[in-house]
């Protein structure tokens, strides 16, 4: 049995493979033929000579795994790719005297920068006992203003000068939705949470020319784990021009579905919108609010206080009237509506602000999404499905962060509610995966680590030790399809990728191993020998 489009002759043939379509009603196949973009016929082997001509590249598999190009459903990306060009990285760093030892050395080799800035700082794995100060960034620099974000995004250190520079004082109240850290006199320690810390400048000064060859050249990584879509949130008007250019000109090699802020308005939104209504490389659907903070922070919004820091319960960002406003408003222009919310009161609250925009502006396919959903009490859980609602999660926030705060922010028995893919799954909810990238404790946004984190709820240092909520972990099938199928659902592209089927475009990566079949350990030795992007090949392990 074969399915297929028409019978003419192809540009590229995929045999000898185990193709995994992630397509219910025809779910493995050995081979599959693309003209041009699209994907024409999936089948045998055999069913494959009708499409094979002079002009036909023919590609053996030699039995090995083939899906869908992966999707990551939330990331940041092109804000990361402009960090590896103005800032210095503090992944993997645990003690002060190497961060100490960073800023320094970025600090000399940048000795006009205005601002020096680090990024994707672990506060969850810094060696020291609550947060650190600004005297201990100004033993190094005190004469131009540092700002260190946290890997998530949502805390900052910085050092006197920047405090100075952002006018924050003793005397100087906090922001709504936000928090200056302050000492027992009331003084600025220099940790700064939320939007207390939005102020500070991100804006990075590359040329157009400059950045699209620091964004192919982070494209082509991410093509090597997989990667053919992607959702991104935040980027500057002319990065956003500069990618567009080259996805018409054909040399960027990723789908982006780019969300813009919900508090910007719609003008902007509504004409990009409709500038890229028939593209299939961008595609604006989406605008993104947040309604609180992270649990490493205590800034997750709880319905009771947190087990390690009573009577906190964390706080919203933006008031939910404030976001119901603004979410009846872009639901009424066909807007899907995408809502930050990690505590299970923030989850609570998101469910209701759906709700009541449907009861406004009349039910719909509006897929509005949940991003993160970290703590979600059963009894909202369910609401999921009954409003619509799309689950966005990222499994390594769960497994990364377990012993270093989970369990203690959480405690029992709400450590239940807690990263409940399983759940989700059985009530019928639509569960997509993403990175989250940079602001997750990984090198690289790899699907595959992620994958592993799902199926086995451990890191790969805690595998085969007992596993916390191991009722919640998923199988890899299903893992699978919420990095693929579900993700181009949540943007509403389902119809166009997402699984291997005629008529979809010819997004593809092939494995080393066959994840569905030998042991979860093996997934982490698994590797991407081929990408294909929209019919052309675009990466092959040497």
């Amino acid at each position: 049995m074969t399915r297929h489009a028409s019978d003419r002759q192809t540009e590229l043939v995929l045999q000898n493979g185990a193709v995994w379509t992630v397509d219910d009603s025809f779910p493995r196949a050995e081979a599959v033929a693309i003209r041009q973009s699209e994907i024409v016929a999936v089948g045998r082997d055999s069913d494959m000579e009708p499409f094979i001509g002079a002009g036909t590249e023919v590609i053996d598999l030699q039995g090995r795994l083939v899906l869908p190009g992966f999707n990551d459903a939330h990331t940041h990306f092109i804000g990361a790719t402009l960090r590896t060009a103005s800032g210095f990285s503090l992944y993997g760093v645990e003690t002060l005297q190497e961060v100490q030892a960073r800023l320094r050395d970025h600090a000399e080799r940048h000795p006009i920068a205005e601002w020096l800035m680090g990024w994707r700082w672990d506060s969850s794995r810094f060696n020291m006992d609550g947060w650190p100060s600004r005297a201990d960034l100004d033993v190094v620099e005190n004469r131009r203003p540092v700002a260190i974000f946290d890997i998530d995004g949502h805390s900052c250190w910085v050092n006197t000068c920047a405090l100075e520079a952002l006018g924050y004082t003793a005397d100087f109240p906090d922001p709504e939705g936000g928090q200056i850290v302050r000492d027992s006199q009331g003084q600025p320690t220099g940790i700064l949470l939320e939007t207390a810390h939005q102020p500070i400048p991100r804006s990075s000064a590359l040329s157009p020319k400059a950045f699209s060859s620091l964004l192919r050249q982070e494209v082509a990584k991410i093509n090597r784990l997989g990667i053919t879509s992607l959702s991104n949130n935040g980027v500057q008007p002319e990065h956003f021009e500069t990618y567009a250019r080259m996805a018409a000109e054909g040399t960027l090699q990723v789908r982006i579905n780019e969300w813009l802020f919900l508090s910007d308005g719609l003008s902007r939104a509504q004409r990009l919108r409709q500038r890229f209504q028939n593209d299939d490389k961008i595609r604006i659907t989406g605008l993104k609010a947040l309604l609180d903070g992270v649990l490493s922070a205590h800034t997750a919004w709880m319905l009771d206080p947190y087990g390690d820091a009573p009577p906190g319960t964390g706080f919203p960002i933006v008031t939910p009237e404030k976001l119901l406003e603004r979410a009846i408003e872009a639901d009424a222009q066909g807007f899907q509506v995408l809502i930050h919310a990690i505590g299970d009161r923030a989850v609570r609250e998101t469910l209701g602000i759906y709700d009541k925009v449907a009861l406004v502006n009349g039910r719909r396919d509006s897929r509005h999404r949940i991003e993160h959903v970290e703590v979600a009490h059963p009894d909202d859980q369910k609401r999921f499905a009954e409003l619509g609602v799309v689950a966005s999660m990222t499994p390594v926030h769960c497994t990364a962060c377990i012993d270093a705060y989970i369990r203690d922010r959480l405690g029992e028995p709400r450590g239940n509610h807690a990263y409940a893919w399983r759940n989700l799954v059985d009530q019928g909810v639509h569960l997509c995966f993403g990175t989250d990238w940079p602001a997750v404790a990984l090198a690289a946004p790899n699907p595959l680590e992620q994958i592993f984190a799902a199926v086995t709820r451990t890191t790969p240092q805690t595998y085969g030790e007992p596993v916390w909520h191991p009722e919640q972990r998923l199988s890899v099938a299903q893992a699978i399809r919420s990095y693929t199928l579900e993700s181009a659902y949540a943007e509403f592209m389902e119809g166009r990728k997402g699984s291997i089927a005629p008529g979809k475009l010819a997004d593809l990566c092939v494995l080393s191993r066959n994840i569905l079949e030998v042991p979860p350990a093996e997934i982490l030795e698994t590797e991407v020998t081929m990408t294909i992007f929209d019919g052309e090949v675009v990466y092959v392990k040497e």
